[in-house]
């Protein structure tokens, strides 16, 4: 793939995770948004750090958009989600069940003890079923977005 489609193909990946933060699925611990889908499956689909910058651009988008209520914490969570995009292709690439199952716990449970300077482990303990269900929803979508992808190669 040449530089011009791949830098095209980031670019579209990370204006769709913006288009994913707008997809919601209500649950009774808090809605469940694919802000990561479009990244992790750039992970998976363009490799490692155009994945990584896609996850992360696209979470500084998002939370841009939001008046990045995280405050101080935005750069370091945008940095965590570039390493859980490289984890995320290097433990798919072994398995994919335990690419996705890595990738969860690193998103859902590992990523949000940056939180407890700042909220304790109250904010983290809430944060934590959200953050897995969302992760784990991201994940799988992006797996099966990538399937679908590798089986349908866009031409150069």
């Amino acid at each position: 793939m040449n530089k011009t489609k791949k830098i095209t193909l980031i670019a579209i990946f990370i204006a769709l995770s913006f288009v994913g933060s707008l997809i919601k699925i209500p649950s009774p611990i808090g809605d469940v948004g694919f802000d990561s889908t479009a990244g992790f499956t750039a992970a998976l689909y363009l490799g490692y750090i155009p994945g990584a910058i896609v996850t992360s651009l696209g979470y500084l988008v998002i939370t841009m958009s939001a008046g990045f209520p995280l405050g101080i914490l935005t750069l370091p969570v945008a940095l965590e989600m570039f390493f859980v995009a490289i984890a995320y292709r290097f433990f798919f690439k072994i398995n994919k069940i335990i690419g996705i199952a890595i990738a969860t716990a690193l998103n859902g449970i590992i990523s949000p003890l940056i939180v407890l300077p700042v909220g304790g482990y109250g904010l983290y303990l809430a944060l934590i079923p959200s953050l897995t269900l969302a992760s784990l929803l991201n994940l799988v979508l992006s797996a099966i977005i990538f399937e679908i992808l590798s089986r349908r190669k866009i031409s150069s």
